[in-house]
Formats: C-alpha cells, sequence, structure tokens
C-alpha cells in the first residue's frame, strides 16, 4: 500500500511539470494539434500535441500520463499501419484529420514489469559478482547511476553532487508550501561569474525545474537500477535553451561546462525555494579604495560558491581563494583595490577550481591542468570579516573542547538550533573533468557515503565515483588524488558541509541537561 501511495504521488507530480512546461513553454499555435485522442488499456487522454516537436517527445508526454516508460510506449493506429517512433516526423502523421474524424490511437506498454516468481535462489554477497557486491553492501545508501543521453556527463554529475546534499532534497521535498508562502519564488540571488541567463528569471519554469529535480532526486533514492532523467533534461532545455545545443556538422549533442550548468541549476531552484539561498548562498562584503583619488566603494554581494583561482604561486585551495577575494577593478579612469570578506557562511560551501578560460587564438575554452591540493576537510575563519569571526568564535571554541573531551553527540547540524556553526567544513562531494576543454572531455562525481562501522562505531572510508550510469567504490586516497597536473579526472567543482558544535552535556548527570564546565 504503502509502494501504491508513492506512485500515485510520482504519477501525480509528473503531471504536474507536465502541466508547468505546457502552460510556461507554449510552442506556435500553428504547430499544435489539439484533443489528440490517445486510448490505453480502458484509458482515453486527450492530448495536445506540437508537431514541430519529433515522437520521442509525445512519448514523453504519454509518459507523464501513463508511467509507461517511453522506451516501452507503442503508437499506433495511424494510415496504413504505420507506427510512431522517437524519430518520426508528426507533422506528416495525419493528426489533424484524425480529430476531425474523432479517431483514436493506441497506445501499447505496460506501466511495469509483471512480477515474476524468483527465477534463482537466494544469493549472499560474497557470490555476488564484483560490480553488484558494492550495491549490495551500501544497502539503503546505495544510489543508481544516471543514464547519459548524449554528452549529458556534465548535467550527471552536477545532479550526483546535488542529490547528496540532504539539506536540498529536503527542501525540495517541501517547497510547494514555501512558494505559496512567497508568491512562487523569493528575490534574486546574485550570481558568480557566468552565472545563469535571463531566462531563470521565470519563476513558473524555475517552478518547473524545481519539481523535475525533487521527483529525480526521490528516483535516485528509491531505485536499484540505472535512472534515466530524461524529464529533468527536457525542463532543463527548455529553461536554459543554451544546454539544447547540437554541432552543425553532425547533429550530436554538444558537451557543456559542468560549472555553466550548477550555477543554473542553482539560481534557478533558489527562486523557486528560497531556503536554498541558506544553504549554498556565501554573503561577501567587499571595501575598494582608489589611492588616486581616496575614493572608497562597499559592496555587499550573494554568490553560491567560492571561486580558487589559479595562478603560478597557487598550490592549494586555500592560495586560490586569497587570490579571488583580493581585488583590483578598473571603474571608470580611477583603478579600485582591496579585499573581499566573508559576512556570512552557508551549511554548504561549494568551491570552484577555476580551471576552464576562454583562449582567443583558438576561440574556445582551455583548461589549467596544474595541481591544486585540497583537504578533507576546509578551515574559511581567515576569509571572514572581523565581526564574523566573533560570531564563530563561540562555535570554534565549543567544537575544540568537545574534540579534547572526545565528546561527538555535541556536533549538531544546521537544523539544530542549539548549534554553532564554526567555520570548519567536511568535504562530501567532488565534480572531477577529464579532458583539455570545458565543453570537450567527460565529467564525473565522486560522494562520499556516511557509513558507520557496527562494532567499532567509527566511520567507513567509502567513496563512490558515479561515471554516468556506472557507479565504483572509491576510497579517501582516491579522491585526494584528484588535484591535477595531468590528464586524469581533476577536481572542478568541491562541495563542503558544516561542522557544528554546541554544549557539551555531562553524561555522569542523571538529569542529562547540565553543561561540561
Amino acid at each position: 500500500r504503502q509502494f501504491k501511495r508513492h506512485s500515485e504521488r510520482i504519477r501525480a507530480r509528473q503531471r504536474d511539470t507536465l502541466h508547468a512546461q505546457q502552460n510556461t513553454f507554449s510552442p506556435s499555435l500553428e504547430m499544435i494539434v489539439k484533443n489528440v485522442q490517445f486510448k490505453w488499456g480502458k484509458e482515453i487522454y486527450a492530448v495536445d500535441v506540437d508537431t514541430s516537436l519529433p515522437g520521442s517527445h509525445l512519448k514523453t508526454q504519454l509518459f507523464s500520463l501513463t508511467s509507461v516508460p517511453p522506451d516501452r510506449i507503442k503508437i499506433m493506429g495511424l494510415k496504413g499501419g504505420k507506427t510512431i517512433n522517437d524519430e518520426t516526423d508528426l507533422t506528416k502523421c495525419g493528426l489533424e484529420e484524425l480529430v476531425k474524424k474523432g479517431k483514436k490511437l493506441l497506445v501499447m506498454g505496460s506501466a511495469r514489469e509483471v512480477e515474476k516468481a524468483p527465477e534463482n535462489e537466494i544469493q549472499f554477497v560474497e557470490d555476488l559478482p564484483e560490480s553488484e557486491q558494492y550495491g549490495a553492501e551500501l544497502g539503503e545508501r546505495f544510489r543508481p547511476g544516471l543514464q547519459n543521453l548524449g554528452n549529458t556527463c556534465y548535467m550527471n554529475s552536477c545532479v550526483q553532487c546535488l542529490s547528496h546534499v540532504g539539506e536540498l532534497v529536503e527542501c525540495l521535498e517541501t517547497f510547494e508550501e514555501d512558494t505559496t508562502n512567497n508568491g512562487g519564488g523569493g528575490a534574486s540571488t546574485s550570481e558568480n561569474d557566468g552565472g545563469a541567463p535571463d531566462a531563470a528569471a521565470n519563476s513558473a519554469g524555475s517552478t518547473a525545474l524545481a519539481k523535475a529535480a525533487r521527483d529525480l532526486f526521490v528516483e535516485l533514492k528509491t531505485s536499484k537500477s540505472m535512472v534515466m532523467p530524461l524529464r529533468f533534461l527536457m525542463v532543463l532545455r527548455q529553461v536554459f535553451p543554451q544546454f539544447a545545443g547540437r554541432d552543425e556538422m553532425s547533429g550530436v549533442w554538444m558537451q557543456q561546462d559542468a560549472e555553466e550548468c550548477w550555477s543554473s541549476i542553482v539560481n534557478s531552484l533558489a527562486r523557486a525555494c528560497p531556503k536554498v539561498k541558506d544553504i549554498f548562498g556565501i554573503t561577501l562584503e567587499t571595501e575598494l579604495k582608489c589611492e588616486a583619488t581616496g575614493e572608497t566603494r562597499s559592496e555587499v554581494d550573494t554568490v553560491n560558491y567560492l571561486k580558487c583561482n589559479i595562478s603560478i604561486d597557487v598550490n592549494h585551495l586555500a592560495d586560490g581563494f586569497r587570490l579571488q577575494l583580493n581585488e583590483t577593478r578598473e571603474i571608470g579612469n580611477n583603478v579600485f583595490e582591496g579585499h573581499a570578506k566573508i559576512s556570512k557562511l552557508p551549511s554548504h560551501l561549494v568551491a570552484q577550481i577555476a580551471r576552464m578560460y576562454y583562449k582567443v587564438d583558438i576561440q574556445q575554452k582551455a583548461k589549467i591542468l596544474r595541481a591544486v591540493t585540497f583537504a578533507n576537510t576546509l578551515d574559511v575563519y581567515e576569509f571572514c570579516s572581523d565581526e564574523y569571526k566573533k560570531v564563530l568564535d563561540k562555535g570554534r571554541k565549543l567544537r575544540a573542547k568537545a574534540i579534547e573531551m572526545n565528546v561527538d553527540e555535541v556536533f549538531g547540524d544546521s537544523s539544530d538550533p542549539d548549534a554553532y556553526i564554526t567555520g570548519h567544513y567536511e568535504l562530501v562531494s567532488v565534480l572531477t573533468h577529464k579532458g583539455r576543454s570545458a565543453d570537450s572531455g567527460h565529467y564525473t562525481a565522486w560522494a562520499k557515503n556516511f557509513i558507520t562501522d557496527e562494532k567499532t562505531k567509527k566511520p567507513v572510508d567509502s567513496w563512490t565515483l558515479f561515471d554516468d550510469e556506472t557507479p565504483h567504490a572509491k576510497k579517501e586516497e582516491d579522491i585526494l588524488a584528484l588535484k591535477g597536473g595531468g590528464d586524469h579526472h581533476m577536481a572542478y567543482m568541491l562541495v563542503y558541509r558544516a561542522l557544528y558544535a554546541k554544549e557539551p552535556i555531562d553524561v555522569n548527570d542523571e538529569s542529562g541537561a547540565k553543561p561540561m564546565e
């Protein structure tokens, strides 16, 4: 019964997503054939068909109504016994004539496979193939891969990293209530360099993308096999058309920059669900001064990641932060110099290693291969303003005291009202790139599995590499080797989650409420 209710909710969300897409992104009316009748079993559906799109899009529409996966759908009833496949030109199917005559097209396909009795006897983990043992060991923590739908590794990697941000997943599960209270979205956030285009300002488009992301995260959490992110990809390309580019010669979908995809998704989700700003938003206060005129300028901005610039002197992540936060800017005829300081930290801090730059002579993005090391933990205290350091000092003292006492229970999280932020972070996922250009090569995601050994009660060193459809078991040493310096996969985006602390409790106190002196 729980599975049935869960399936019904998913179907309802799929219908909401389709309706939002149809209401928000309307094609030319001349290309739409209204009220085309489709019969599936005992059900009859009236669908407005956009004949400017191929048959695969029509199958996706029917999928949202019937829950029959597109690859299982067979559409029959055309003149001459023809069927509609993925590449069918809908303008030549005579749909207008069918509507005039009141005829229906027949949809064949089952919503799910018929359950069969087990053919093989129960196997133990040790007896499974090596590729399957990993998923069996992780159990409920296992996450499947995402199917590559044509050079979509950039999107798959972003989705996998974002799906491992628990607060984001929870936020999207409740965002419909938030949009009701906030009129469909909050104020626009400031964007990092190269952020999302104006299309993201459309609140309906942001809502459609948030719904697609929510459903995809649920599917990643519950599925035990590869997931096809077709609906999410379609909405992403509708909201952000730059990701729908094809090669002019071959017609193949073009590779895209994962950082641009990340910024587009996060900024759009923040408009649909304002709580996303607290998850990723970093507030920066910048003070600039022109030595020639004595003029000063103060700016406050919110960005969704901290950029690590690369130069000959940058060897570690923190070096790149220092380089980025020290600014020299030309305003009018005057040169201003200064620096930016963090005045508010998020629950998840994203660092972008700025490896890609535009090379004029070849007119495309090139890549800096220099090795930039990073650690499993990150301390951003030195990059904070003096006022904000005072906020962090309380939590840092409590955390140091807890470590000295070896009391694990005092490490709270952002949902704990008694917990204090410390400025300390731990690495949870990494997005990597292999290749010489942002618009070519291959992207993958690496995510930490938070598993505790049942006997020792200590964390297990367990990571997963998501290479599109295929997950691979990895260790922390594999993650730290992603520093760059060659043609191997190297870190491009790093996701850290905040470490919190609260007052230690005296375990010898029977009331359980007395702070330790």
